[in-house]
Parts: structure tokens; sequence; C-alpha cells
């Protein structure tokens, strides 16, 4: 058998070298299809197939809190619940919290870093490295009473800042270093593979978490609970444990803890569900790509091997078994295969080098996932493998099974056509399947298209242009809660940064569009308590005065911020137009108060509805308290300038050095990158499946004119007949359309119909277009039928100019 196969193979390579035409247009179509397969598989493979980078990953898990039933409905914890938790439950090995928000902290100058320099850190708890499975390759993992404040001063580093800041020291721990303006002792470095990434870049840095007063609020939900299951422990029995402790706390503080529960999600699920939505969309459209071109191939075999009929009769005529032929025709159809996914892994390989720098920054920042390589593991070879032996036998069944069935004592007789017309019919029928599936993809690519330029077409609010941003760390001794650690940081933002010659306006505020928010609760003063769990709520973020001239966000009503809302002076807020419709749609907010945190807050603006969350987000109520007033521990700068804002950011930087030496900026981005960076989610799908769709448009095109070019060279003595009695050039031009695009026409109705169902599929991607919009359906069909036409012209146009003597002496 081994031999048998052996020589199969020599023959196979010989026959591909004599038509290296033929081999050279079937290898480059399954490249084409294997490669765009194959780099789908590993960005599926980078997001959501690879297992975390911890030991045990699988016992690894979230624990949120939960006020509804909605399954999506997922709350960060507060720390006394955290604290009630890890008493009450039976079910964790360890479990650990770290601030949600994370920030960046300033190093000082040291050793050969002469300049300060801002970095990525997070507050955690003591448990929080024995809940992964970590421990420092330098030094120990923080102490239990290293969480309380005052006794907080501590720090581990990542192995990366380690070397980079402070060149391998090993002598490094137990020593001090300079963070913040305050002394922290080293006590560890991590590992070189250690990176921890969540809702952010990766972190550099850890700190104990030292509680502060307002963490001791149950209310204060700052902190994401991590946990490690005990051996044996299901993710369903922990979710049942969870539900009936957080039921418990519900019940024992009805006020600050009403309607509570709790569940558990596997910490590789988190922040998931989209990506897998978008992964498993763009597989599919690539599934469609490769079996278009397995159709492409297909064909190409079905005409080779209409050509080869008598030397496969001659060989079945010699003893030759049916099956015997078709293990000949379906190792070449492998070969094949294998020849096109080794040239499509090249190609897999030099797409991925290039991928990461045109990945969305929310693909970016997937929690676990470092996204800047895409190593072609043995997962990804395997995959490049399977696919293309499968791919070889699919397109290689066809021609093998028609051989095994049809009889060879015809074909053996001069001149015989007794298979020709069922070879035609199975021909066009692959024909209409590629067009019934390149118009499912396009009209994917469509809508996808269609809701991006919705997106794009979407007002946001504001005006980025001409606005640069750059993010700074400052002392706040309550995180998120209390008065300003640097009260007079605004007026010093205001002295300093406006004085640069260009400078329109400059402010600073907690939460920029496009980056997330926080959330507070409040009363509204005059109305009656509503009782637990109903009380009123909105975004909450702080600013500094001239925020919303800086940003170009008109105020409807009232005034913003200005100097004069200080810290001593009387408690102000400005609400958007969401707010003030929910709360105050018959009357005038401005002069009305609520209470928040025990302070009477007035209302002194009422600013235009923005979109803050995305442009595809609606906007959201939302109030904002002035930076002198509610301190935040990280703000971003917002500069308006006369014009190219990207050339006043080193005057910026020397300005801000002087309200705050020791506090480095960083982030620099322009207003109008962070606007056209927050289409990245969609953009991404977008180009990739408007790339599929060109790709299978292109395959689809390619097989029409080869079944119509072999169609026509099949019948070049009866269309030599036909013009020797008459005929004329238009009338073969007709047959020969006629013939091929009623197949077309019907392939576009069997892709309408698919197109329908399957779109379905993608509305949680689209944005102002739905699923089977009539317009995005009849465009495609429209390009498509008009693309057939032309495939069907070009050999219909040869046919008709056929001489007829010429025709008749064909064979």
């Amino acid at each position: 058998m081994m031999t048998g196969l052996w020589n199969d193979i020599r023959y196979s390579i010989r026959q591909l070298k004599k038509n290296p035409g033929f081999a050279s247009v079937a290898i480059l179509t399954l490249a084409l299809g294997v490669a765009a397969n194959t780099v789908i598989f590993t960005v599926m493979n980078a997001t959501i197939l690879k297992s975390l980078p911890f030991p045990n990953a699988e016992r690894l898990v979230v624990v949120w809190e939960k006020f509804s039933k909605n399954p999506d409905d997922y709350n960060i914890v507060s720390a006394p619940n955290y604290w009630d938790f890890a008493q009450q439950n039976h079910v964790f090995e360890h479990i650990a919290i770290f601030d949600s928000a994370g920030r960046g902290y300033n190093l000082a100058p040291s050793g050969e870093s002469r300049e300060p320099e801002q970095v990525s850190g997070l507050r955690v708890s003591s448990t929080f490295f024995d809940v992964l499975g970590v421990h420092p390759f330098l030094g120990r993992n923080f102490l239990a009473e290293e969480e309380t404040l005052g006794k907080d001063k501590e720090v581990i580093l990542s192995y990366g800042l380690w070397k980079a800041r402070y060149a391998g020291d090993r002598g490094l721990v137990g020593k001090t270093i300079r963070i913040d303006g305050d002394d922290f002792t080293v006590v560890g470095v991590m590992p070189s593979d250690f990176r921890w990434q969540f809702w952010s870049g990766q972190r550099q840095l850890w700190v104990p978490v030292g509680y502060t007063k307002t963490d001791q609020g149950r209310d204060e939900n700052s902190f994401v609970s991590i946990a490690r299951l005990k051996p044996g422990v299901t993710v369903e029995q922990a979710r049942a444990e969870m539900a009936t402790v957080a039921e418990g706390l519900a019940k024992q503080y009805p006020k600050l803890d009403f309607n509570m529960s709790a569940t558990v999600q596997p910490m590789a699920d988190t922040d998931m569900k989209g990506i897998r939505t978008t992964m498993v969309t763009l597989f599919a459209a690539v599934g469609f790509v490769l079996l278009i071109a397995c159709v492409n191939v297909a064909n190409l075999l079905l005409a080779r091997g209409a050509v080869r009929q008598k030397e496969f009769a001659l060989r079945r005529a010699m003893g030759a078994g049916g099956f015997r032929v078709a293990r000949q025709l379906l190792t070449e159809s492998v070969l094949l295969a294998l020849v096109g996914g080794a040239i499509g892994l090249a190609l897999a390989v030099w797409t991925t080098t290039v991928l990461p720098t045109v990945l969305p920054g929310d693909l970016q920042f997937l929690p676990f996932r470092d996204l800047k390589t895409f190593p072609l593991d043995a997962r990804v070879f395997i995959f490049a493998f399977l696919v293309s032996g499968v791919t070889g036998i699919l397109f290689g069944m066809i021609p093998a099974l028609n051989m095994i069935r049809g009889g060879f004592a015809e074909t053996l007789k001069e001149g015989s056509r007794g298979t020709s017309a069922g070879h035609s019919r199975l021909r066009h029928a692959l024909v209409a399947s590629e067009v019934a599936l390149a118009l499912v993809v396009l009209c994917g690519a469509g809508l996808m298209i269609a809701s991006l330029s919705r997106v794009l077409g979407v007002d946001p609010g504001f005006d980025p242009k001409n606005v640069i941003t750059m993010g700074m760390s400052l002392p706040q001794e309550i995180i998120y809660n209390g008065p300003p650690g640097h009260p007079l940081f605004c007026q010093q933002l205001e002295n300093h940064v406006a004085a640069i010659p260009g400078v329109v306006s400059v402010s600073a505020v907690a939460h920029m569009p496009m980056s997330g928010d926080a959330g507070r609760g409040f009363a509204i003063e005059g109305r009656p308590d509503p009782g637990p769990g109903n009380g009123a709520g909105a975004a909450y973020t702080v600013a500094c005065p001239n925020y919303f001239r800086t940003m170009g966000i008109p105020v409807v009503k009232g005034r913003e911020f200005t100097q004069q809302d200080s810290l001593g002076a009387q408690g102000v807020i400005v609400i958007n137009e969401a707010l003030a419709k929910k709360f105050w749609s018959k009357e005038d907010p401005i002069g009305r108060a609520i209470q928040q945190n025990g302070e009477r807050l007035i209302i002194v603006g009422v600013v235009r509805d923005f979109h803050h969350w995305g442009l595809d987000e609606a906007s959201n109520p939302q109030f904002y308290r002035p930076y002198p007033q509610a301190g935040w521990p990280t703000m971003s700068i917002v500069v308006r300038t006369n014009g190219a804002p990207a050339s006043y950011a080193k005057a910026i930087k020397a300005a801000l050095l002087e309200v705050e030496p020791d506090r480095p900026t960083s982030d620099v981005r322009l207003m109008q990158e962070i606007v056209d960076g927050s289409t990245g989610s969609r953009r991404f799908p977008t180009v990739l499946l408007s790339c599929f769709a060109g790709l299978a448009l292109a395959l689809a095109a390619v097989g029409i004119v080869g079944v119509v070019s072999y169609s026509v060279a099949q019948r070049t003595r009866e269309i030599g007949i036909r013009m020797a009695l008459g005929a004329h050039k238009t009338d073969v031009l007709k047959m020969i359309l006629n013939g091929s695009m009623r197949w077309v026409l019907v392939g576009i109705g069997v892709g309408v119909l698919a197109s329908i169902g399957l779109s379905r599929l993608l509305e949680t991607m689209l944005y102002g277009v739905k699923p089977g919009n009539p317009l995005v359906l009849g465009s495609v069909a429209l390009i498509l039928t008009s693309v057939a036409l032309l495939a069907s012209y070009i050999p219909a146009r040869r046919a008709a100019k056929v001489d007829p003597m010429v025709a008749l002496r064909y064979e």
C-alpha cells in the first residue's frame, strides 16, 4: 500500500509539472483561502483559545456583585463585602481584590534615571499573588498587616521596570525608592514572564491596598475580586455558594446591600463576549472564502478530469478499479492542497507580523492577553495542516466520485461526449454555490460598512479638533471621594499652561470622553426617600474650570465651573441634559440641590449631551463636580490650541513640571485620535470582513470565467456549426451569457435567502442598520451580478469571434 501511495505521489508531481498553469492557479487559490483562515485562527488562538498564563488557570475566577437578574449585570465589589466573602466561603483556596481603576505612580529620579517617570500600578490585597499562584523571583509577597493604611509603604516591581529603570540591581530589594513623594520599600520583583493586564495596559508595580476611609463603605464599590477555587470545586458550586453568602449579606445590611447577590465567572471569560462574537463571525466568513476556493479548484479538477477521460478509461480498461483511479485523483488534490497550505502558512506568518499595528485599542487591552505579537505555536501549525488536508479531500472528492460512478466503454469510442453534459451541469451547479457563498460574505461586509459609516457620521457632541491630552497622577489621601490633595491644581494649571502662546484654553478632567467613567448615587433635595435600592444615581466625574469650553461642549443653561468654586465655597455640580430630563423634566434644574456623601450640592449648569462612552453609545445621565471641591487621583489635562496641537506637547509638559515638579505626564494623545480610536472595535472586523469579501468576489469571478471558458472550449464545434448555418455573433453571445447567468442568478437567489438568515448573527455588531437590510442586499446582489456578467462576457465574446471553418476542423 505504501509503495502504491508513493507511486501515486510521484505520478502526481509529474502531472503537475506538465501542467504548470493549472497547478499555479490551483495552488494560489488554495494558498489565499488557507492564509485567511490561518490568520483568523491565529487571532482566535491568542484571544479566546489560549489559556491564561498562570498555574492551574482553569481554577481562577472573578467574583462579582449582582443587583439584577440580567446575566450581563456584573458589578465590582466593596471592601467590606469582600471581607465577608473571604470569611464565609468554603469554595476558595484564596481570594483577593485589586483596585478596579488603577492609576499612575510617579517615580522620582534615581541613579542613572535623572527624569521622573509615571508608571501604571495597582493597589492589591496581600493574597493577590497567592490567588494567581505566582511569587516574586526576588523578595517576597505582601504581608496581611501591610494592608493597613500607614503600614502600606511597600512596593513590588515588574521585571521590566526593575531592569529598565534600576538596571536589574538585585540589591534593590529591601531599599527604599521615592513614589509620589513618599518612601516605599521594595519588597519584591516579579518574574520576567509575569504580565498583569486587566482593563488597562500592563501594570508595572503593585502596592498594598492600604484601605482608606472611603474603602470602608459597604456601598463604595471600588475593587475587582479574584479567587482560586479549591481542587475539585466547580464554577457552578462556587457560584451557588457565593449567591447564598451575598443574599445573606443583603438581609444583614438591607440598606447598603439591598437586593444584592453575587456570581462567579471563570477569569478566562472576563470581557470576552464581544470578542468571541467578532472572532466567530470572521471565522465563518473566512470559512466561506475557503469553500469558494475549494469550489474553484474542484471545477478546475473537473475540467482537467474531462480532458483526461480517455487516460482514466484506458487505465480502467487495463484492470485498474474505479477506487484505484479515484485514489490517484485524491492524491493529486491533497498534494495541491498541502503545497497551497504551505504557501498560505507563509502568507499568514507575514500577515501576523503586521496585525498588531492595526489592532484596535480595546482588543490590545483584553484581560491577560498580550497581543503585541502573534506567535505561531503548534496549535496554529496543526490547524493549517488539518485545513490543508481536509480541503484537499473536500475539493478532490467531487472529481473522484465522478470517476467512480462513470463508465469507461463510451469514453473509449472515438469522439464520445457521453458525460460532458453531466459534467457541465455539475460545474455550473458548483459556480452557483460559490456565487451564493460570495454573496453571503459580501452581504456581511456590506452591513458592517453601512454600520461603520453610520457610526462615523455621528456628531460626538464636542469638538475634538486642535485638542491635545495627557495624563497626570495627583496626590490624593482619600482616593475617590475626598477633598483634593492639590487644591490649587486647577488655578496653577491655568496660570502656567494658558500662558503658552497659541494655547486657547486649558482644563483637566478625571474621565476623558471615550475612556470610561465612575458612578455615584445621590438623593434629590425636597423629595421623599424612595427606599432602599430605588435611589437616584448617575455617571460621575470631576473637572477643572473651563473644561466644557476647552472641549467645545455647549452649556445650555447656567454656567460651568469657575475658580471661585473652591474647597471652602458652596458645593456645586454641573449636569448633562440626560440627567436634567430624567429628574427635572418639568422644572428648571438650575438652583436645585442634591445630597451626595452628606454634602449639599447646587446645580449651577446644564451642558449638552455628548457621546462620552463612544460614538455608538447613547448619552446617559451624568454629573460633574469641580476638582477643587472633590479630588481624583488621576486627571487628564486637555488643551485647545490654535492649530497643530502635537507641536505644543513639549511646551505643555514643561509648564506642567512647574505645577508638579515630581509628577510627570504620560499618555500624550490627540483628542481626534481618541475619537477615531473609539470606533476601532467596529473598524477592525469591518476592514477584515471587507478584505475577505473582496477575496470572495475575486475568487467567484475567476471561477465563473474558468467554467464559462471551459464550456466555450467544449462547445467550439457546436458554435462553428451554428455560425455556419447562419447564427450571428450576437446570437452566440446571448447563448453563452444565458447559459452562465442562469446559474449565477440561481446562486444569487440562494445567497440572498441565506444572507437574510445568517446576517442576524451580526446583529450585536451593527449600529443603525438592521440585518437583512434591503438596500444592502440589493446593492450586493447588483454588484455580484455585474461582476458575474462581466466574467461571463469575456469568454462569451471570445466565443462569438470563432471562425466557423476553424471550429468545424476542431478535433
